[in-house]
């Protein structure tokens, strides 16, 4: 994990005090225990305006393609919450290399609560016989991301807003869908349509991607 708040913060691997500075920030982060997650399973359906789950409509070809065999879909929505964002904002006032480093945490610490959270599903899922697909994100592909804004609507009240820029706030907040098929399903997608980071990776907007 440290690995990859390194990698994201662009931080030198020989950096030592900088390692050991993101070691005591994730242990922080665990101590918040700010991550909140909310999410739903919903029948899906083909109508002329693309596939509906309950009154959200997923338009376009990334979510036909992802759900092509799919009945189900899994609706979700997380975070880190409030306390995380307000030492954020005290960081970027105070020292912007530690705000940086805080970020990227957030960033690594989140992804790592949507797999374990992801996992588990899986396992359960599996032993009532359904299979998951890749995690997928709005803004991905032709997904858009305004589509947020319902999505989240549609939720109980955990913190989490959409700005008018289709942006989710706190920042280290994410909305994502997994469909549930009764086939096993092919790894279609990697990395940044499942990924927190996407937004504010420094990969991504260099046309790479992580290893």
């Amino acid at each position: 994990m440290i690995k990859d708040v390194m990698r994201l913060a662009q931080a030198d691997p020989q950096d030592e005090p900088a390692r050991q500075t993101i070691e005591a920030m994730l242990e922080t982060i665990k101590k918040m225990d700010g991550f909140r997650i909310e999410y739903r399973i919903e029948p899906l359906q083909m109508t002329p305006s693309g596939l509906q789950s309950g009154s959200l409509t997923l338009p376009g070809h990334m979510a036909s393609r992802m759900l092509k065999t799919c009945e189900r879909v899994v609706v979700l929505i997380a975070t880190l919450g409030y306390e995380f964002e307000r030492e954020l904002t005290a960081l970027q006032h105070r020292a912007m290399r530690d705000a940086l480093l805080w970020d990227a945490c957030g960033s690594v610490w989140l992804e790592h609560e949507l797999d374990t959270f992801e996992a588990g599903l899986a396992s359960r899922q599996k032993a009532e016989g359904w299979f998951l697909t890749d995690r997928f994100s709005c803004g991905y592909g032709d997904l858009p991301l305004d589509l947020q804004t319902e999505l989240v609507a549609g939720f109980r009240d955990i913190g989490v807003r959409v700005l008018p820029s289709g942006m989710m706030y706190p920042t280290k907040s994410v909305s994502a869908l997994i469909g549930l098929s009764r086939q096993p399903q092919p790894a279609r997608i990697k990395g940044c349509a499942a990924c927190s980071m996407r937004s504010s990776c420094p990969y991504r907007k260099e046309g790479k991607h992580c290893d």
